[in-house]
């Protein structure tokens, strides 16, 4: 149980290894999602209107929106960032244009393992603040697979 009286969903935990520092797999995760993000398949457009988005993007530090756009400059809020460290951790609301009371969260964790590779933890919790939730959490368990899969072979072949 939660302390708001509610059944605790099991989160949604995913990991993958890119052949970067943690400070450049962080760098690139917060900076570059456009790069790497599947916004053909996996944003508000692309599901409700079936048009892909002009852009996808993330604002630095805390209080900065998660986000994506369309071609004539709409905004449509994914969530919010609520923890930024550098190179170590990164925590944002996860909204995808629900209201805030129904977030969950979204907790991206950057381990350095020595030798230019890091180990990207993805934990995505708070199903249970959504009506949906249950529903909602299967859909996230494979849908994070082809998200992560992009991250992983971008990041590896990004060049700054």
């Amino acid at each position: 149980m939660t302390a708001t009286g509610k059944t605790e969903i099991e989160p949604v935990e995913k990991s993958i290894i890119v052949n970067r520092d943690a400070e450049t797999a962080f760098r690139f995760y917060t900076r570059h999602l456009d790069i790497w993000w599947p916004k053909e398949s996996h944003s508000l457009g692309a599901d409700r209107d079936g048009v892909t988005p002009a852009c996808v993007g993330m604002e630095e530090g805390v209080g900065g929106w998660l986000y994506e756009e369309s071609a004539d400059g709409t905004r449509r809020s994914w969530g919010k960032v609520r923890v930024w460290e550098p190179g170590r951790r990164l925590v944002h609301s996860w909204q995808f244009d629900k209201p805030d009371e129904q977030a969950t969260e979204v907790e991206v964790v950057f381990t350095d393992l020595g030798n230019g590779q890091t180990r990207i933890d993805l934990t995505h919790r708070g199903w249970e603040n959504d009506p949906d939730g249950e529903k909602l959490r299967g859909g996230y368990q494979s849908g994070w697979d082809p998200v992560l899969a992009g991250l992983e072979v971008r990041c590896n072949q990004f060049r700054e």
